[in-house]
């Protein structure tokens, strides 16, 4: 019986998820002027370089502290707000976590970045409106991703995105690519063209904005996103191997034919950082994976008799991905990026 015990104690403790990764106290950026003290339960902290941290206690309660600057003196008061490690909870066995985390004030937190400026006017400290920028529900942003016109690695496309915001702080987004040069990423192009070349993509995307606060910067909005990319590409491709025949060797050059299918599936964590009122960049890196799905159609090569030609071995693997049957289907898959583009 004690060790039943024991495990359900250990399933509870292990997966509550903000008693464990939070500690008892949190980090909050006040963005003042230099030379503001900002009072906090007794103590003084002064505002150097524009901004200046506190580090209050964990709880239910309201946080509060006071700023001044010569005369001006402003007492503020900010509600608590709910970490989102909390909800990760949702993940854990049977939501075990949940009955340790809701007993317990680490489960609260404040937000991160708090700016404030001087009203000369009614003597006295203000939040302005104008920072941090935040989305609101029924925001739209459309965007392009440079990057993928000049992409070596793989396919360069031409994009066009559109994101949404479902309510304040979660968006979806939607993507279009199109395929409109040659490929780049190979090395030298396919002497024969066989099919013309082609390929389009889509991106999916849910965003959750602001549930985690890494930047010290208070206008940059963070974000932790699930994104799905669907691609599919047909075009040429050009290798060499030995054939071996009754103890005859002899060179031959192939051009194939590959149609490609390509299902990519990430996590990422980005920043969107306004440039002035309407534009907007986005960059963004995660991990996930990459499923392969690749045909040749017209192949005479093949693999168990006939050997690549070492000769040009930087082409070749890298073509060998290309190659049906030669690789695992599936990969890690390593994101990085940005897109640029303009909030209505």
């Amino acid at each position: 019986m004690k060790q039943y015990c024991f495990l359900v104690f250990a399933l509870v403790l292990l997966n509550s998820c903000t008693t464990i990764l939070h500690s008892k106290k949190t980090k909050v950026n006040i963005h003042a002027p230099n030379n503001t003290k900002v009072t906090y339960k007794g103590e003084e902290f002064v505002v150097t370089d524009n901004t200046v941290a506190i580090f209050p206690q964990r709880s239910k309660d309201t946080l509060t502290f006071e700023l001044s600057n010569d005369s001006i003196s402003t007492a503020f008061a900010f509600r608590k707000r709910t970490s989102g490690l909390f909800f990760l909870n949702f993940l854990s066995p049977y939501y075990a976590g949940f009955l340790v985390d809701f007993t317990n004030p680490k489960r609260f937190t404040y937000k991160r970045h708090l700016v404030f400026e001087i009203d000369s006017t009614q003597n006295n400290f203000f939040s302005p409106n104008t920072q941090p920028i935040t989305f609101k529900k029924n925001d739209l942003f459309v965007y392009t991703t440079p990057l993928k016109a000049i992409d070596v690695f793989s396919q360069p496309m031409l994009t066009l995105g559109a994101e949404y915001f479902v309510t304040d702080n979660i968006s979806v987004s939607a993507e279009y690519g199109t395929v409109f040069t040659k490929r780049i990423g190979s090395g030298r192009n396919p002497d024969i063209n066989i099919v013309k070349n082609k390929g389009r993509a889509f991106r999916y995307e849910l965003k959750y904005y602001n549930l985690l606060s890494i930047s010290s910067n208070p206008r940059v909005n963070e974000y932790i996103g699930l994104e799905s990319r669907f691609i599919r590409y047909q075009f040429n491709e050009d290798i060499s191997y030995i054939r071996e025949l009754e103890e005859i060797r002899f060179p031959i050059d192939e051009t194939l034919v590959v149609r490609k299918s390509v299902n990519v599936f990430n996590i990422k964590y980005g920043l969107n950082y306004p440039i002035g009122k309407h534009l907007f960049i986005d960059v963004y890196s995660g991990f996930g994976i990459r499923i392969f799905d690749i045909k040749n159609l017209n192949r005479n090569y093949n693999p168990e008799t006939d050997t690549l030609d070492d000769d040009d071995r930087w082409h070749l693997d890298f073509r060998r991905r290309n190659i049906e049957g030669l690789n695992q289907d599936r990969h890690f898959n390593f994101t990085l990026g940005f897109k640029f583009g303009y909030k209505f």
